[in-house]
C-alpha cells in the first residue's frame, strides 16, 4: 500500500532534519545534503511498497541515504580523475597534481572513501560518522567483527600509503575522529 501524504509529511518533518545532517557530514555542503534527503524522501516514496516493517523508517531511510551519498563521493572521484585525466593529455607525462602538507582533512578522508569498495566506505561512514560500534556495524553491514576490524585496518594502511605517511594506526583513528568531528560540527 502506498505512503499517504500525511504519512510522507509526518515522516519528513520527523527524519528530515536528521538525515540532512548526516548527508551533510558525508558530502560537505548543505546543497549536496538536502538533494541527498530530496532523493531519499524520492525513494522512499517510490518503495515505500518494499518497505518492510522490521526496521524503523529512519533505519530503512538511513540505508537509503548511506547508499545515495557514497554513490555521490565515488561519483564525484569519477569527475575530478577526468579532469585530472584532461589536465594530463594536455600538460603531457610531467604533471603531478599539487599535494598539500599533510593532507588529511576532511576532504582528503571523502577522497580517501572514493577509492574505497562500497562495503569498506560503508564501514567507515556507519564508525565514525554514524558512531556506530564495531558489533553495530558489523550487523548492519553484514560481516563479522573480525573481518570489520581487518577491513578498517586495510583501509588505513591504504589511506596511510596514499597520504605518503607512516603513522601507528591508533594515531590514524584518532587524527580521522577528531578532523571528522571538526568537519561535523
Amino acid at each position: 500500500m502506498a505512503a499517504t501524504e500525511t504519512e510522507i509529511r509526518e515522516l519528513y518533518e520527523r527524519y528530515a532534519p536528521v538525515l540532512h545532517y548526516r548527508a551533510r557530514s558525508i558530502l560537505g555542503t548543505d546543497e549536496d545534503a538536502a538533494d541527498a534527503v530530496q532523493e531519499t524522501f524520492a525513494r522512499a516514496i517510490r518503495g515505500w511498497d518494499h518497505f518492510q516493517q522490521e526496521s524503523s523508517p529512519l533505519t530503512w531511510m538511513y540505508q537509503i541515504s548511506t547508499n545515495y551519498c557514497l554513490n555521490r563521493l565515488r561519483d564525484r572521484k569519477g569527475h575530478a580523475q577526468k579532469h585530472v585525466d584532461r589536465r594530463e593529455a594536455i600538460v603531457g607525462d610531467g604533471y603531478a597534481p599539487a599535494h598539500d602538507g599533510d593532507g588529511l582533512d576532511i576532504d582528503t578522508i571523502r577522497t580517501l572513501l572514493a577509492d574505497e569498495d562500497d562495503e569498506t566506505r560503508r564501514i567507515v561512514v556507519h564508525l565514525y560518522f554514524d558512531d556506530m560500534t564495531r558489533e553495530e556495524t558489523a550487523v548492519q553491514v553484514g560481516i563479522s567483527v573480525p573481518t570489520l576490524r581487518k577491513r578498517v585496518d586495510a583501509f588505513f594502511k591504504r589511506a596511510r600509503r596514499t597520504l605518503g605517511v607512516v603513522i601507528p594506526a591508533a594515531l590514524a583513528l584518532y587524527l580521522l575522529l577528531s578532523l571528522l568531528e571538526r568537519g561535523l560540527t
